[in-house]
């Protein structure tokens, strides 16, 4: 897994992150590091956890190599983020905050879903109440990487919880 785009100019610029995506094959998806450059601190978007499907296993591979690329550019984890439950691919989250300790965020429409998907897949014990995530984001809600502000949109579509992270510009 390469990054897909380089990280984006913008070094000096206030508010102007760098974005380096990173493209999942199996899955589709695309994962995002986004960094302030003046303090080097960086959000974590869409991570996957590799899943072997004939054997039920799961692998660390996207996420190790999100974390090598974070080493490598000397940045610090501030926060891992999903925009949406993925039901295309597991995500993350969770290994990069055991290994970062940095929170996860989503949306706080995840508890529609997750209570869709309890009732569907007839899971009684399941805690549909979105205590996976550190952080339930409601719309409009700011936040920050580094110095560079962020904001959160509701965007549904792709889930009826999918959100959108705008950081900086």
């Amino acid at each position: 897994m390469d990054a897909i785009f380089p990280p984006r100019s913008g070094v000096g610029d206030s508010g102007r992150p760098e974005v380096t995506a990173f493209y999942d094959k199996r899955t589709f998806s695309v994962q995002y590091v986004v960094t302030d450059p003046e303090t080097k601190k960086c959000a974590i978007v869409d991570p996957v956890l590799d899943f072997e499907e004939k054997s039920g296993s799961v692998r660390t591979e996207n996420a190790d190599r999100l974390l090598d690329f974070v080493a490598g550019e000397g940045l610090t984890v501030e926060w891992i983020l999903d925009t949406h439950p993925h039901a295309d691919h597991f995500s993350a989250a969770q290994y990069l905050k055991e290994k970062t300790g940095a929170p996860t965020a989503i949306g706080e429409k995840v508890i529609e879903v997750q209570k869709l998907w309890k009732g569907i897949y007839n899971w009684p014990d399941f805690p549909a109440d979105g205590s996976q995530w550190d952080k339930l984001f409601a719309e409009g809600e700011t936040f920050q990487v580094g110095n560079i502000p962020a904001r959160v949109l509701f965007s549904p579509g792709h889930t009826l919880a999918s959100i959108t992270y705008v950081i900086g510009d």
